[in-house]
């Protein structure tokens, strides 16, 4: 009886892992993907957005669910399969004007604008993240890279 009181106590001292701590690792495990948004409230992973293929739908929710097997406690599939828009902005010119001014309200964050591709780097403040992020793939780039970015 006293080994299961102690297991009991030991077992609600595990340290807890934040929702945002869970987030920045599925973010990660799903790579740099503008058309999908990652949710987390109490461990329960929600991944919203547009996927071109079932095949990807399945892949992003395996890597949800693997990105923190012990603190994702279920993902939830709210991902769309759909023809991805192909008419990105046809020139780096263009789209560096338009990245400049999504991104001139955060000062400690730089965009390079490459063959259609936007790299983000810099730091910013996490409850600013979903907000920029939304904004960044109205741009419709060919693709948006914010794994340099730092979030505090």
């Amino acid at each position: 009886m006293l080994i299961v009181l102690i297991f009991s106590v030991l077992h609600r001292c595990k340290p807890q892992v934040s929702d945002v701590d869970v987030k920045a690792k599925v973010e990660s495990a799903l790579g740099s993907n503008p058309n999908v948004i990652v949710g987390v409230k109490r461990g329960k992973v929600t991944l919203s957005g547009i996927v071109a293929t079932e095949e990807e739908k399945r892949n992003l929710t395996a890597a949800a669910k693997e990105a923190d097997p012990q603190n994702v406690k279920d993902v939830i599939d709210d991902l769309t399969v759909a023809e991805l828009p192909q008419d990105s902005v046809t020139n780096d010119i263009e789209l560096t004007d338009q990245l400049q001014e999504v991104i001139k309200s955060h000062p400690s964050l730089n965009g390079q604008v490459k063959d259609g591709v936007i790299t983000m780097s810099g730091s910013m403040k996490q409850q600013d993240v979903q907000e920029l992020k939304v904004r960044l793939e109205e741009l419709r780039a060919k693709q948006l890279d914010m794994s340099s970015v730092k979030v505090n």
